[in-house]
């Protein structure tokens, strides 16, 4: 486990967070997708919402809506394996492009083990074979 990312300790309330990343006024310049998410979690009484990332800090929906704009196809990242340390895949028009390691930090995020070079590659290379 990294040092930066600690565990929360179990006396915490639901959706307790000490380092909430959002403000009203600043919420308003993020996307519609992630605000409603914001609103989601609020709504559930959980940590604040933060999009599942790249190994790089890539925002997923992000680059994911960029390279379906740009090739015209569906782009998802699935569950093969569901459980801790399953296996995850890419997946181009419902075609297996990679697998992929997906982690969850402490904080309850997700993170896929691959940079946002790496995922463009698989995309790229599998639209133009």
């Amino acid at each position: 486990m990294p040092d930066d990312d600690p565990p929360r300790p179990a006396n915490l309330p639901p959706g307790f967070d000490e380092e909430s990343p959002y403000t009203e006024a600043e919420l308003e310049a993020f996307p519609e997708w992630w605000r409603r998410n914001v609103e989601e979690f609020r709504d559930h009484e959980m940590r604040p919402y933060r999009p599942p990332r790249l190994a790089d800090g890539t925002v997923t929906t992000e680059l994911v809506d960029r390279l379906e704009s740009a090739y015209g196809v569906d782009i998802r990242i699935r569950a093969v394996d569901p459980h801790d340390g399953g296996a995850w895949e890419i997946l181009v028009d419902d075609e297996v492009v990679r697998s992929v390691e997906r982690t969850r930090t402490e904080a309850g995020n997700t993170r896929y083990e691959i940079t946002e070079r790496g995922f463009e590659a698989a995309v790229t290379d599998a639209v133009t074979e």
